[in-house]
């Protein structure tokens, strides 16, 4: 418990920290990445108190599990990667940099995309669209 208390606490900090931009460009991300990020922040949703962390993160697990099945065409419990998977809990911290800079760099792009919406939204308005 207290491993785990202590790489959400590193988690935290990354987030906060500035991604390297070819994190922020990319949307791409591999499958099993994505796969194990998805476990990564399923293990995080169930260690946080705060409900609006936890739904952060039950929100990044949806994300991530999307991602899998998008980029693979096969359901997220369709393959077997229990490797994979157990490297995740073993290398929490790890994980936590790197599913966190995925998280910041795909809240990054909605922003953008909010501000491309709303500047198209205005611009349809003054045509009276």
């Amino acid at each position: 418990m207290k491993k785990l208390a202590s790489a959400f606490a590193v988690t935290l900090a990354l987030a906060a920290a500035p991604v390297a931009s070819s994190a922020q460009a990319s949307a791409l991300i591999e499958p099993l990445e994505a796969k194990q990020c998805a476990v990564w922040a399923s293990v995080m949703s169930s260690q946080v108190e705060d409900p609006q962390t936890q739904q952060a993160m039950l929100f990044a697990v949806n994300y991530f599990v999307g991602h899998y099945e998008g980029a693979t065409g096969t359901g997220i419990g369709d393959l077997e990667d229990e490797q994979a998977l157990i490297e995740v809990a073993s290398q929490l911290p790890a994980y936590s940099e790197i599913c966190a800079g995925h998280m910041e760099a795909f809240g990054n792009r909605m922003i953008s995309w909010g501000q491309f919406l709303s500047a198209l939204g205005a611009k349809m308005e003054q045509q009276g669209l």
